[in-house]
């Protein structure tokens, strides 16, 4: 390859490794939540960590591994497992990661209500994305009538040209644990939905 085409393909590499890079990160993401079996039992009473795994950070442990998942516990566990592949997490202290959790799983009134979008801000290691530019592999906290789920999303449910709900996976009743689900916003004709499309929260790793 000559020098002025070496530069040519060099400089189109340079070009496109942010999206590359985006578009890895997704993939990451979807990989580890795949990486987890379906099933294994859904712990509706939230004791413990509910995550699938023992989370270690720096040799010091963050989480014991849960008897059975629930959604933050899940989501954290996907979260943890991308940051620590891509070096997002190497320069923390384990405090902060602890914290990290803390705001993952929403324990205080800063981070109740956005969660997992909160934590990723506020660590520095993602942040926001709208609702026009969501993607498989986003992580997204929303909340129905009376609850919420902390979820890594997969798809939009369209209808008409309309978002009517969306597709997730996490750990919930309907799946006995981990799995794929849908959900449907409230009000939309023919479906038993609640979600609340005025409060969800996506967010995305760097």
């Amino acid at each position: 390859m000559g020098q002025i085409q070496f530069l040519l393909v060099l400089s189109c590499c340079v070009l496109s490794s942010p999206a590359s890079a985006l578009s890895n990160t997704s993939t990451d993401v979807l990989k580890a939540a795949r990486s987890y079996k379906d099933g294994g039992g859904y712990n509706k009473e939230f004791k413990g960590s509910g995550t699938p795994e023992e989370i270690l950070f720096k040799g010091k442990r963050i989480l014991s591994k849960g008897d059975k998942t629930y959604c933050n516990g899940f989501t954290f566990a996907v979260v943890m497992k991308v940051g620590s592949e891509k070096e997002l997490f190497k320069d923390l202290r384990v405090s902060e990661i602890r914290s990290f959790q803390q705001n993952w799983y929403g324990a205080n009134d800063a981070s109740k209500e956005k969660q997992c979008q909160y934590a990723m801000e506020k660590l520095g290691v993602g942040g926001a994305v709208t609702l026009d530019d969501a993607k498989a592999g986003d992580f997204v906290q929303f909340w129905r009538t009376k609850s919420g789920h902390s979820t890594v999303f997969l798809k939009w449910v369209v209808q008409g040209g309309k978002r009517i709900g969306l597709k997730y996976r996490s750990s919930q009743s309907k799946t006995a644990g981990i799995g794929d689900h849908i959900e449907y916003f409230k009000g939309i004709p023919g479906k038993s939905g609640y979600v609340d499309p005025s409060r969800i929260y996506l967010s995305r790793l760097k």
